[in-house]
C-alpha cells in the first residue's frame, strides 16, 4: 500500500533541495478522488499544476526469480524488533534496480493521459530514506552514479514516456540527480559539493607538497 504522508513528504523535500516554490503540495486522491490516474502528488508552480509520481528505490529490485524486494522486507521485519541500525550487505550495481523501478512507473504513466488535469507530469525517485527500516533496502551508493550512465540506461526510454521531468533523490545525503524531456542527466542538488570540492584541492596540494619535497624543490 502507498504510504501517503511519505509521498508528499518526499515531493516537498524534493522542492526545497532544488530551490522552487512549490504550493499547495497535496496527494492526488484529495484532488482527483478515487479513480486511478497514475498520480501520486499534486502541487503548483509557477501558475501551473504539476502531477508526480513517487517510487522508492530498493537496491535488490529486479532479481531474476525474485518478486520485490527481499530487502526491504528483511529490514521492515528487523526494525519492528529493535530501534538500532540494521547491517546489511548493499549491492553496488544500482543500475539493474533502478532500470526496474523507472521502467514500471514509464508503464504506468502510458496507461494514463492527465493532460486534462496537469501541465506536466513528473517522476521523482527517493533512495537512501531517512527512515527507521528503510535506509538501508533503499541504499544507493551515490560515488558509483554518473550522468552518462544515467543518459545511457534511460535517456531513449524516458524521451518516449509521457513524463515531462525526472528526479532521483538521495535523502540522507540531499543529492539529487536530474533530467528534464530535451536535455540529459545532471546532478542538480548537491549542498556538500563545495566542501568536497575543497577537500579534493587540499588533497592535491598535499600531494603536491610531497612530490616537490622528494625533488628537494622545497
Amino acid at each position: 500500500m502507498p504510504n501517503i504522508p511519505e509521498e508528499v513528504a518526499c515531493v516537498t523535500t524534493l522542492g526545497s533541495l532544488l530551490g522552487i516554490a512549490m504550493a499547495n503540495v497535496q496527494d492526488a486522491p484529495s484532488v482527483f478522488g478515487p479513480t486511478e490516474r497514475g498520480i501520486d502528488v499534486v502541487f503548483d508552480l509557477e501558475g501551473r499544476r504539476i502531477g508526480a509520481q513517487h517510487t522508492v528505490f530498493h537496491f535488490d529490485e529486479g532479481t531474476p526469480g525474485q518478486r520485490g524486494s527481499q530487502a526491504r522486507a528483511t529490514e521492515e521485519r528487523a526494525a519492528r524488533q529493535t530501534t538500532g541500525a540494521t547491517a546489511m550487505w548493499i549491492d553496488p550495481n544500482w543500475q539493474r534496480a533502478l532500470v526496474y523501478r523507472i521502467n514500471e512507473k514509464i508503464d504506468i504513466a502510458d496507461r494514463h493521459d492527465n493532460r486534462d488535469v496537469v501541465a506536466a507530469t513528473w517522476l521523482v525517485v527517493s533512495a537512501l530514506l531517512p527512515r527507521h527500516g528503510a535506509a538501508a533496502s533503499t541504499a544507493i551508493l551515490e560515488a558509483l552514479i554518473t550522468t552518462t550512465e544515467l543518459d545511457r540506461l534511460f535517456n531513449a526510454a524516458l524521451t518516449a514516456s509521457r513524463f515531462d521531468r525526472v528526479y532521483l533523490m538521495l535523502h540522507l545525503r540531499q543529492v539529487v540527480f536530474g533530467w528534464h524531456r530535451g536535455g540529459v542527466w545532471q546532478r542538480v542538488a548537491d549542498p556538500d559539493a563545495r566542501g568536497r570540492e575543497e577537500g579534493r584541492r587540499q588533497a592535491l596540494g598535499t600531494l603536491d607538497l610531497i612530490r616537490r619535497h622528494g625533488k628537494g624543490e622545497l
